[in-house]
């Protein structure tokens, strides 16, 4: 870009815009917050000994997009790991991620877990790094439906599995967090 277009400049001056950018993003900085607050860290040790606990983050420029993130457990090791992620990706939605090391516990795919993800309405994601988000959300490298088959079949070809939800965003952040809530409540049972 070399230059700019008139409208581009009179988004420059729109002070308005700028501070309703930072009112949505604080919304969801207070929302991530009150939610991780709710949540024990001696819980988190005990369901998974490795956890490291709870970390909020945001960036500006994931795809040209801002996102916030609440990250529960934080234990990305694709052998053991375990992590859930809460993300907000602006242009894109809210999202629940489940990353599990292909040797956990929880990643048996005749198991509980994998059937409750099921149920829950959770999709596989078919991606070689669990950080593409472009592909699994904007190009749907996803399957909604999967089989003990498809599972074992990902877990030999990536070491891990992964799965991720769509949410939708809520008009009140009580409302928002007790959507996000009732997900997480399942999750980390």
């Amino acid at each position: 870009m070399t230059s700019l277009k008139p409208s581009q400049i009179a988004k420059l001056h729109d002070r308005l815009l700028f501070e309703e950018i930072h009112h949505l993003k604080s919304y969801f900085i207070r929302l991530f917050s009150d939610l991780a607050n709710e949540i024990s860290l001696d819980y988190l040790q005990v369901l998974h000994p490795q956890s490291q606990g709870i970390k909020i983050s945001k960036g500006n420029e994931l795809q040209h997009c801002p996102y916030q993130v609440l990250d529960l457990i934080r234990d990305f090791d694709k052998h053991m790991g375990l992590n859930i992620r809460v993300m907000n990706w602006w242009g894109r939605g809210l999202f629940i991620f489940v990353f599990l090391g292909g040797n956990h516990a929880k990643a048996n795919p005749q198991g509980a877990f994998v059937s409750t993800l099921s149920s829950l309405g959770y999709s596989l994601t078919k991606t070689a790094s669990p950080w593409d988000y472009t592909r699994i959300i904007d190009l749907d490298q996803k399957e909604k439906i999967f089989g003990v088959e498809t599972l074992n079949i990902h877990l030999s070809r990536f070491h891990y599995m992964q799965f991720v939800k769509h949410l939708e965003y809520e008009h009140d952040l009580q409302a928002q967090k007790e959507t996000l809530k009732q997900q997480l409540t399942y999750l980390l049972k």
